[in-house]
């Protein structure tokens, strides 16, 4: 073995990965504490993908030119790098929602299972999970998909680095050149499949076409830019450098998982950056990789993977306690318990302070202690899984019923055969929020454009407003609405009367929303729903936002679902958001009073 082999494998650490990685989380954390300012903070998916890919090559081709690579020590590794932390998460989450939210754990068993065998992002394929539909009483084991398709490339690696190996021992450049039309092959595919104005579940979930990021890792692994004794010249080097880094932020800013743009080049186009990026850093003639091994900015690198893991679940528990209104001190709040949980739970699962002698360390008592608390997690987990109902079956009547309502909506509502008196006297005390108009509104002149919300309540809206078109769909945002509206006028079914109830499934802008107010015009009377969630994260943002809509324009009026939802939880299904039939009827209800269609 020549001198540079012997070189190449007494390095093991490359300056700047780490504060690569610190970054990547950073946007993540970022992403889903603020998802309408860091649109494109999913995107540090990708780069961790890539960075993933990366390591694994350069390690497995040391391993390789000393002759030490084994397939069996490659697993071993792999299991103890990422199975104790995540045993420990999962099974303290399943704890406490067995201890606080029971009805939370319903279905959770084939969830679980998922994560532990690595095909997580395939069950959410199957289930129709969307990742952009942001409500916040999904799963808090949402985000583990990228796991599994982690585990999933694990399991596949050790063939085709033998294969990229030989060839790049016979020809310099080819094996990362296989890898590299691999991951064309996964770019062309995600493209290939994704239908524009569909779920885009199938393409952001799938191994297949998210895998290019890993290869592009690989292939630039196998280049060796970490040991190359030439390499782009400087100069060059700093231009590459300066035009990567913005490029990179804008699409961190926005870059919106729902657009079609995301899946027609522009994720495949940041893994790419991502890529082109690590090389800058990993080259050792640069001063790049050096700049990123501040220590703060280093650790953070260090205990990403455990932020990632604990990341989902301390926003999922905070928004449910929420101990302050204001999403600012939400957010501090949510990113100080993460980073204290995610250091202890690094220094817990590191094999080497598992070993620790008394007397080492000011951690020794946490130390020796660990085991044994990692040990009780997993068991207090296992537990609460044993008692977790198999099935919600809750949710799946809900899920039946939207399926059902979904070949209605935006039908005009017939007239019903029996009297419809409502659930409530006439003198309306019951819903003090909402104050009538002086006039009585006829259901025929009424558009409702809604989300799941009003699609669960479809049959009780057109029951109460006979004649009325009821246009609802399940993860609508508020930027669908103008399409809605549009192709309601151009089928002439836009009436002089509508109703909005969006806001449930994220924020909006009040440019955006005072936008929709323009284009309908001032000579239609508006009424504005506002959105309501037992665990709805930006509930308040989005109402915020709809009230000062209001109060901007004569002709748009609030109807106060929000102040109102909170006094009847036996409304709800368990998700707290969607309605059961008692809800639907009083949701009808409240909001025909408030439009005057009922006096």
């Amino acid at each position: 073995m020549g001198q540079q082999s012997k070189q190449s494998a007494r390095r093991t650490h490359i300056p700047g990965l780490d504060g690569l990685r610190a970054l990547a989380i950073v946007v993540i954390i970022l992403y889903h504490m603020f998802p309408e300012t860091m649109r494109g903070g999913y995107l540090g998916v990708s780069l961790f993908f890539v960075l993933s890919g990366y390591l694994l090559a350069v390690t497995s081709m040391r391993a390789f030119e000393l002759r030490t690579y084994s397939v069996g020590q490659f697993y071993l590794k792999r299991i103890r790098r990422i199975y104790p932390a995540l045993l420990v998460v999962v099974g303290a989450t399943l704890f406490l929602l067995w201890r606080f939210y029971p009805a939370s754990l319903r279905g959770l068993r084939g969830e679980v299972l998922s994560i532990l065998l690595g095909y997580n992002n395939w069950r959410q394929i199957a289930l129709n999970m969307s990742y952009f539909t942001r409500i916040a009483n999904s799963s808090p084991f949402t985000h583990l998909w990228s796991t599994a398709i982690e585990l999933q490339y694990y399991l596949v690696w050790p063939i085709l680095f033998f294969v990229s190996a030989r060839l790049e021992k016979r020809h310099k450049g080819v094996g990362a050149l296989v890898l590299f039309v691999l991951a064309m092959a996964s770019i062309t595919e995600m493209g290939a499949i994704y239908l524009p104005g569909g779920d885009p579940s199938r393409v952001y979930f799938g191994t297949d076409t998210r895998v290019h990021a890993l290869l592009l890792g690989s292939a630039l692994g196998l280049l060796r830019l970490d040991e190359a004794e030439d390499g782009v010249p400087e100069s060059t080097g700093w231009l590459l450098f300066g035009l990567c880094i913005p490029l990179i932020m804008v699409l961190f800013v926005m870059v919106n998982g729902e657009e079609p743009a995301a899946y027609e080049g522009l994720i495949a186009a940041s893994a790419l950056a991502f890529t082109l990026l690590i090389g800058l850093v990993a080259d050792p003639k640069l001063p790049f990789g050096r700049w990123l091994e501040v220590r703060p900015v280093k650790w953070l690198g260090q205990i990403s993977y455990e932020l990632y893991l604990i990341m989902y679940p301390t926003i999922y528990f905070i928004q449910r306690w929420r101990p302050v209104d204001n999403a600012v001190y939400l957010a501090l709040i949510e990113a100080g318990v993460m980073l204290v949980l995610a250091a202890l739970l690094h220094l817990a699962v590191r094999p080497a302070m598992l070993r620790v002698k008394r007397g080492r360390s000011r951690w020794t008592l946490l130390l020796r202690a660990a085991p044994w608390l990692m040990a009780a997690a997993v068991a207090a987990g296992a537990v609460a899984l044993w008692h977790a109902p198999a099935a919600a079956d809750d949710l799946d009547q809900l899920r039946e019923e939207l399926e059902q309502n979904a070949a209605l909506s935006g039908e005009t509502a017939p007239t019903p055969t029996g009297d419809w008196d409502g659930m409530f006297d006439a003198d309306g005390e019951a819903w003090p929020e909402a104050t009538p108009p002086d006039t009585h509104t006829d259901p025929a002149t009424v558009t409702c454009v809604g989300d799941s919300v009003m699609l669960g309540a479809l049959p009780a809206l057109q029951q109460m407003m006979p004649g009325c078109v009821v246009d609802a769909k399940e993860s609508r945002q508020v930027a669908d609405v103008l399409g809605v509206l549009q192709n309601l006028q151009a089928q002439g079914r836009l009436g002089s009367v509508v109703v909005i109830a969006l806001g449930t499934n994220g924020p909006f802008s009040q440019s955006f929303g005072q936008s929709v107010i323009d284009w309908l015009g001032p000579d239609r009377q508006i009424y504005w729903v506002t959105a309501y969630g037992a665990t709805l994260r930006w509930q308040e943002e989005s109402n915020s936002v709809i009230r000062a809509v209001v109060d901007a324009n004569d002709n748009v009026t609030l109807i106060d679902w929000a102040g109102v939802a909170p006094s009847h939880p036996e409304w709800f299904y368990s998700d707290g958001i969607h309605l059961q039939q008692a809800g639907q009827q009083g949701y009808a209800d409240f909001v025909s009073r408030a439009i005057g269609v009922v006096d």
